[in-house]
């Protein structure tokens, strides 16, 4: 005896229920909101060095709702030759933007290869320094073998000589 499987039958269930044609209440309609005129901002002109730029950070500028969306229908009154210049308008903002963008990451990509050599210099000077001060430590010490041994020969030059005192012979 073969007994449907519960979850399939859950299943066309609610597959049934989310079709409007089909549930006990209509799907209520939605007004379309106008739809907003997009005006790129006038862009400064760029710096002789550009700042770093900050971190962007995303915030959620529309709700979802699971309520069904009706499509907008389409703007008949945009004028098609005011949509072609709005688009190029758009494009040159962001061939701009591309072009700042790319000269940043170029002077960003210099200053630290300048960082990097200069570091390098530094390790090389720290170790030539090193070696130098290597070297005046093996001669300070072959001088203080030199004092020692000098110091030591002024020493018995100096001494008085200690006379032996032959002892009389007994009689």
């Amino acid at each position: 005896m073969n007994l449907p499987n519960p979850v399939r039958v859950s299943i066309v269930a609610l597959s049934l229920m989310c079709i409007p044609a089909l549930a006990q209440n209509p799907a209520p309609t939605a007004t379309p909101a106008p739809t907003p005129t997009v005006t790129p901002a006038p862009m400064p002109e760029p710096a002789a060095t550009p700042a770093p730029t900050p971190p962007v950070t995303a915030t959620p500028a529309v709700t979802v709702t699971a309520a069904p969306v009706a499509t907008p229908p389409a703007d008949t009154t945009a004028n098609p030759e005011q949509m072609k210049a709005q688009m190029a308008k758009l494009q040159t903002t962001m061939n701009e933007n591309m072009a700042k963008w790319e000269a940043a990451d170029i002077a960003r990509t210099a200053n630290m290869d300048a960082e990097h050599a200069a570091m390098k210099s530094d390790v090389e000077m720290k170790h030539a320094m090193i070696a130098q001060m290597q070297t005046m430590s093996d001669q300070i010490q072959q001088l203080n073998d030199r004092i020692t041994a000098l110091s030591a020969q002024l020493e018995a030059a100096t001494a008085k000589p200690v006379k032996s005192h032959k002892a009389k012979p007994a009689q």
